[in-house]
Parts: C-alpha cells; sequence; structure tokens
C-alpha cells in the first residue's frame, strides 16, 4: 500500500511538472509570435495556478515591457528579483525598464551599500547568518573539549571564530537595513495620483509615474497610504494603482 501510495505521489508530482513546462512553453510561444498581451495573460494565470516562479515573473516582465506597460512590468521584474537576486539580465532589463519610465529607485542608502545588501536575497542573509551562528556554536564546542595547546591551534580557532563574527555583524546589518522589504510596493498606473485623503475627490498631490518605488502604509476602503522615498510625497493612491512586491502581501 505504501509503495502504491509513494507511486501515486510521484505521477501527480511529473503531471504537475508536465503541466507547467506546458503552459510556460505556449506562454513563450505567444511571446515568440509577438502576442504580448496573450502571453502576459498567460504567464499571469501559471503564476496564480503554480506560485512564485523567476523565470515565469521574468518573462512576464519582458511582455510587460515590450507592451511599455512599464508598472506591472517593473513590479514583475522586482518579484522575480526576490527569487534570484543576481541574475544579470533580470537585472540588466529592471534597469532598463527604470529608466524608459524614469523611475529610478531611491531608497536612501548609498549606491555601493544598496548593492551589496541586495546582493543576497533576505533568505539567503538569514541562513548565512544561522549557519554562522551554528559555526561558533560548534567551535565552542570543540574548544571546550580539545585543548588547544599549540599556538597555531589557538591562532585558527581564534581566525576563524572572528570571521565568522564579521559574517553574523554582516549579515544581520543587511537584514536590519532591508527589515521594510516587506512593505515595498510598485505604482502600477501611468497616471496615478496621490491625494490628501482616501477619497476619489479629495484633494491631488501630486502624481508618481508608473513603476516608481514606494513604501506601503494602512488601507482604507479603495485607498493604500504611500510614501515615496527620497521626496515629501505623501498621501492615498487608490489601491488599483499600486500594489505589494511580495506577492503574500498584495493579497491583503
Amino acid at each position: 500500500m505504501n509503495r502504491n501510495l509513494i507511486l501515486n505521489l510521484m505521477l501527480l508530482l511529473a503531471g504537475a511538472s508536465g503541466a507547467f513546462a506546458s503552459a510556460f512553453e505556449q506562454a513563450n510561444q505567444q511571446s515568440t509570435a509577438g502576442d504580448f498581451t496573450g502571453a502576459a495573460a498567460s504567464y499571469e494565470k501559471i503564476l496564480a495556478d503554480e506560485g512564485p516562479d523567476a523565470a515565469v515573473y521574468y518573462n512576464l516582465g519582458n511582455s510587460y515591457q515590450s507592451l511599455k506597460q512599464y508598472g506591472p512590468s517593473i513590479l514583475a521584474y522586482e518579484r522575480a528579483r526576490l527569487l534570484t537576486p543576481r541574475d544579470p539580465d533580470l537585472l540588466a532589463n529592471l534597469a532598463l525598464a527604470r529608466k524608459a519610465a524614469t523611475a529610478f529607485e531611491g531608497s536612501g542608502l548609498h549606491p555601493r551599500l544598496e548593492a551589496v545588501i541586495n546582493h543576497l536575497s533576505r533568505n539567503e542573509w538569514s541562513w548565512l547568518v544561522v549557519g554562522s551562528a551554528l559555526v561558533v556554536g560548534v567551535l565552542a564546542i570543540l574548544c571546550g573539549i580539545v585543548k588547544l595547546q599549540r599556538r597555531w591551534m589557538r591562532n585558527l580557532a581564534i581566525g576563524i571564530g572572528g570571521f565568522v563574527a564579521i559574517v553574523i555583524a554582516a549579515g544581520s546589518t543587511a537584514l536590519y537595513l532591508r527589515r521594510t522589504d516587506a512593505g515595498r510596493g510598485i505604482v502600477l498606473s501611468d497616471h496615478a495620483t496621490v491625494r490628501l485623503s482616501p477619497f476619489e475627490k479629495a484633494e491631488s498631490l501630486g502624481t508618481t509615474g508608473p513603476g516608481r518605488l514606494v513604501r506601503l502604509g494602512e488601507s482604507s476602503g479603495d485607498f493604500r497610504y504611500i510614501e515615496v522615498p527620497g521626496t515629501n510625497l505623501r498621501g492615498w493612491l487608490a489601491s488599483t494603482e499600486v500594489t505589494a512586491i511580495t506577492p503574500e502581501d498584495s493579497r491583503k
């Protein structure tokens, strides 16, 4: 009975994988044929059915960029970057989309520091900190069990411990600086208007432009409070004009 259960699970997984590959290939063919609207719809359906996937997000971003829909394009690229932060093609296309939309990212951090903390995903930084902490624990146990009588052994232990401590400090700093990642959003609409209060007829405070990175605040009815980093612009956007980069947050 256990063998049958395992076999059924394997067949189910193989079927799901085959269905994903088939849908992905069909969407790619639509894109190759120049049907970017159809391709985008197909990629969106794959993501809705199968969940986050870096390659699907990347191709979705390409489709929207071909349609000159820079808000959705930048959103797709940013979601792909959560999964593959060092993909050179992804980073290049994201930069091109931002340039086309004049939606340059401004977090307030020095560009080199920002590049360092974004070199790894948040999960990778977390695993690096946890793994380094385990190394420190194992090293402490070994030092307690084995008497390090030779000088080179003591120096080696000190060197390893110092290096790991630096890694933990760097990882913890990166995670702290990226603590607001879950609250980042992207403006989707070309004519998104920031309003003084969460009402359609409220006073306009200005526009953001598509693809602009914003900080997300509370929701009120059909509006979301936002702040535009690096500016004094803050207020309410229609919920249809902005969405969170992290897919889970966008469903709240």
